[in-house]
């Protein structure tokens, strides 16, 4: 904003002097007995310093009185303009009382007034003329002095660019069947901090919108920032949920040309209400694909758990990198047949000869005899073990299932993936099996202990990825959330200090890829950092999100915490070293694991829940102790480990 009061600052006291300029030459030139016009100059230039350039910088003064500085022009309408010819006038009121005062005589005759007025108006508008139309702007005079119609109903906040807001201001200001009001635009440009855009006030800085919107009384926030990143937007809509106002915005993505009148213009009704996923502003890791695809490229690949939210996002990233053969193992029938249809979406022609074959099959990773039929039928080179049982809750109430599942199902996957000569064998673990405390996670740090020590005995490479929580994950916080503000509410939540790492399922599934590729066996490697955010003000923000206003439209109540959940995850980053963005190594794993418990049960099949928690309470004494059956469940947050 300062360069352009600079620029116009120059032009206007340019502009003013030549207005006088030519009004001194024709009212001398028109005089009786005028002398030449070689004498009138020297004239007005000895007159210059003691009444004229005085004069200049008081119209100029005018000029800022009447905030003629701080509009937009490359934005401006018919108001502004409006406004410009009435500090015209003024500054020509006030240079005349001004000459009259200091009996500066050459100043207040009639004719000198008249014309210095009239080149005042052509000079001072054509330098803001120029400017729209100039061809860095843009933007073209049909159709910009249009009249403007304002009717306060809906005060509305915008947020964003200034080309977007500008869009958005004049359709608000044609149309009164919107009912909306622009009280104060929001730029992301510092530079145009203090400006006026088409008669909205410009303001700089995102951190006030909370502020604004209390004192400006705002009643619906736009955010309008095309093209701009997930991150840029999720900051900007994490200060937008402190509010108390309805919250829409630009579909993420959407990047186009604005300045042209030619081209498609943003509209209010392109506006739609933000998703929990613009919330978190994952952006898309830096991967090596060259290294991938050396990995994949060709072979056979397995993923257990295929059609979950992270065994699904696997296949889809692993079928774009060409194996010879895709295979999704599932129990869930449905799941696989949607990710099946998906897949041969993605698969540009995947009928013809050697493009990726997949496969879906319905097995349970628990039933041995049938994961032998599926290892020799197909014999995998890479095996990524997403099949597990991860609800923390129930795995709390559950024990022998979830340890029948997360261990000894991996076990069967792992002996069978060495048994057939497959060349990598990952493991999908929790960042919470790094200080494990309730059921679910012991069962992964120990799924963990058992494929680092085969992988000093074995030829095949054994590891590990720990992640965080999934946005995706159909059983997580997000997904109860939303199906408990379908029903009205209330939400409930275990602790208003519940704090919980959030990623994205294609973040985990390309960095899994990744960490396929580098590894060699005996490490584990961890995903993150991930986004880290209060459950409590999640809550609130999904429930703007719909529409609706917290503790009023619908309730959060607070509950208690439940065996096997912590306020706040480990977020410590250990013994980590960096492999790429985002993927780290554990660098001490391997010499701070107890040896595998081969010898402490012997038929897992015949363990009950107090067997399996005796078992793992030997092995992690810090562990939390199975919810007895039949105890309350009121208020349960179901975590996606």
């Amino acid at each position: 904003m300062a360069k352009s009061i600079i620029k116009y600052l120059i032009a206007d006291f340019i502009a003013f002097n030549l207005s006088y300029l030519f009004a001194f030459l024709l009212a001398d030139v028109a005089a009786p007995g005028a002398a030449n016009a070689g004498s009138a100059m020297l004239r007005y230039f000895s007159d210059f310093p003691r009444g004229f350039l005085i004069l200049i910088l008081l119209k100029i003064a005018v000029f800022f009185a009447a905030s003629v500085y701080r509009i937009l022009f490359e934005y401006a309408d018919r108001r502004d303009y409006r406004r410009i010819a009435y500090a015209v006038a003024c500054a020509t009121l006030a240079a005349v009382t001004g000459a009259a005062l200091f009996g500066f005589s050459p100043a207040v005759s009639g004719l000198f007034v008249l014309f210095s007025f009239l080149f005042d108006f052509v000079f001072i508008f054509g330098v803001r003329i120029a400017q729209v139309l100039s061809p860095r702007s843009g933007r073209t005079a049909a159709g910009r002095f249009r009249p403007t119609v304002r009717r306060p109903v809906r005060r509305v906040m915008i947020v964003g660019t200034a080309a977007a807001a500008a869009e958005l201001i004049d359709e608000m200001q044609k149309d009164e069947s919107l009912r909306m009001r622009p009280e104060i635009f929001v730029d992301e440009n510092s530079e145009h901090e203090g400006a006026m855009l088409l008669g909205v006030e410009t303001v700089h800085g995102r951190r006030d919108i909370r502020i604004l919107a209390r004192r400006r009384q705002i009643d619906e926030i736009l955010i309008a920032n095309p093209g701009a990143g997930r991150q840029q937007t999720a900051a900007v809509l994490r200060e937008c949920v402190k509010t108390r106002c309805r919250l829409r915005q630009l579909p993420t993505g959407r990047g186009r040309g604005l300045r042209g009148r030619e081209e498609q213009q943003i509209r209010i009704d392109d506006f739609v209400r933000p998703d929990i996923s613009d919330f978190f502003g994952r952006d898309r890791p830096h991967v090596d694909q060259k290294e991938i695809g050396e990995q994949i490229r060709g072979r056979v690949v397995l993923v257990t758990g295929g059609a979950g939210a992270y065994g699904s996002e696997l296949c889809r990233q692993i079928i774009r990198y060409k194996p010879r053969r895709l295979i999704a193992l599932d129990a869930d029938e449905d799941a696989l047949t949607l990710l099946a249809s998906e897949i041969d979406q993605i698969s540009v022609s995947p009928h013809e000869p050697g493009d990726p074959e997949f496969r879906a099959v319905i097995a349970n990773i628990r039933d041995a005899e049938t994961m032998r039929r599926v290892f020799s039928a197909f014999r995998p080179h890479l095996v990524f073990h997403a099949a597990e049982l991860k609800q923390i809750s129930l795995g709390q109430t559950n024990p022998r299932e979830t340890f029948l599942t997360d261990v000894v199902g991996m076990q069967i996957c792992a002996d069978l993936a060495e048994e057939f000569a497959a060349r990598k064998f990952l493991l999908a673990s929790t960042r919470r099996a790094r200080s494990p405390v309730g059921v679910t996670a012991a069962c992964k740090r120990t799924a963990e202990m058992y494929i680092l020590e085969k992988n000093e005995k074995s030829r095949a490479a054994f590891a590990a990825v720990r992640f965080p929580n999934l946005i995706e994950a159909r059983g997580n916080v997000i997904a109860v959330f939303a199906k408990q503000i379908a029903a009205g509410g209330p939400l409930t939540i275990s602790d208003k200090d519940l704090t919980r790492e959030f990623v994205s399922a294609e973040e985990t599934a390309l960095l899994t890829l990744q960490a396929a590729a580098v590894a060699e066996g005996g490490e584990v490697f961890e995903i993150g950092p991930g986004e880290p955010v209060g459950i409590h003000t999640l809550a609130e923000a999904m429930i703007r999100f719909s529409g609706a206003i917290p503790y009023e439209d619908i309730d959060i109540v607070i509950t208690q915490l439940r065996p096997g959940e912590r306020l706040f995850e480990d977020l410590s980053p250990g013994q980590l070293a960096p492999v790429s963005d985002r993927l780290w190594r554990q660098t001490q794993e391997i010499g701070q694991l107890p040896p595998w418990p081969e010898r402490w049960y012997q038929n897992p099949a015949a363990m009950d829940d107090a067997a399996v928690v005796a078992l793992l309470g030997r092995i992690f004494p810090a562990h939390g102790g199975p919810q007895p059956p039949g105890s309350a469940t009121r208020g349960i947050k179901i975590e996606n480990e």
